[in-house]
């Protein structure tokens, strides 16, 4: 069984009765309707267990249909399926006119690391800026703590156990999993104490342009690392898998590490590949 547990983390102090945890979601919702039962046994109720005020934050594009050539995922989208989510606060916004935003020319300048005619940097660009408009909501709560959570991924362990080191913490920690870091860090998603912490990983597409400049194709992994260049980053080992518009789950490898190659497999809700003995952490 794997365990959130947080390397390199002491929580050695009191939980303060005034704790306030932000629930961070962005991106595209994909299948919510299968994926909410894990986010809310797994993230919300282990967050309002320990804070004495829990607030749920987002940002969506309004999107009927997906199709991704590199992933092979296609389908249609509810644009409306976020409100499953009952957020204190969201904002919505069609695709394509955050591009506008960002340096793309200078960025793109540096090479496409997909080799897809760019669809998978204008993807990442869309995620980062949906990040960013969702961390800016959730800064005006003040949280102590902030889960970030992409709505598309089943989530089979409890973050009850970091949640409870953070709170305890006396310092500010970035918490991401230790699994596909690909040379970086895990983006998939994130548990952070502190503001600092907070600005670094969720407003982060604020920095692209500086870092494609300093001639770095843009890269997801190799950027969150860079982004957060500064602060404490710690491993976990806390597991959650993709789940496509299709209601199929991608088949992660979790075992601690780069991240697998080849293609991807998509399997039945629920699927786990175990991990290598030799590289698995103990419960």
């Amino acid at each position: 069984m794997a365990t959130g547990a947080a390397a390199g983390v002491s929580g050695k102090g009191r939980v303060r009765s005034d704790l306030k945890i932000a629930v961070v979601f962005f991106g595209i919702t994909r299948a919510l309707r299968l994926t909410l039962p894990s986010i809310t046994g797994q993230l919300i109720d282990p967050a309002r267990a320990i804070a004495r005020e829990v607030r749920l934050f987002g940002h969506f594009f309004r999107q009927t249909g997906i199709s991704n050539p590199r992933s092979g995922e296609m389908g249609e989208l509810d644009p409306e399926e976020y409100r499953l989510l009952n957020l204190d606060a969201v904002e919505l916004e069609e695709p394509g006119a955050c591009l506008d935003l960002y340096p793309m020319a200078e960025m793109q300048a540096w090479g496409d690391i997909w080799r897809d005619d760019f669809a998978s940097f204008r993807n990442l660009v869309h995620q980062l800026h949906s990040l960013q408009r969702a961390t800016r909501l959730a800064e005006g709560f003040q949280p102590d703590i902030v889960i970030f959570a992409r709505p598309d991924l089943l989530y089979h362990d409890c973050a009850a156990e970091p949640l409870d080191l953070l709170a305890r913490a006396h310092r500010s920690f970035v918490l991401v999993p230790d699994w596909s870091q690909w040379f970086g860090h895990n983006d998939r998603f994130a548990l952070v104490k502190g503001a600092e912490g907070v600005a670094a990983y969720g407003r982060r597409a604020e920095r692209m342009g500086e870092y494609c400049a300093r001639g770095k194709r843009l890269h997801s992994e190799r950027f969150l690392k860079y982004a957060l260049g500064g602060q404490r980053v710690r491993t976990m080992h806390m597991r959650a898998s993709r789940v496509r518009a299709n209601g199929l789950q991608v088949l992660e490898d979790f075992t601690p590490g780069r991240g697998p190659m080849g293609k991807r497999e998509l399997v039945a809700l629920g699927t786990i590949r175990p991990e290598a003995p030799a590289m698995a952490q103990s419960a």
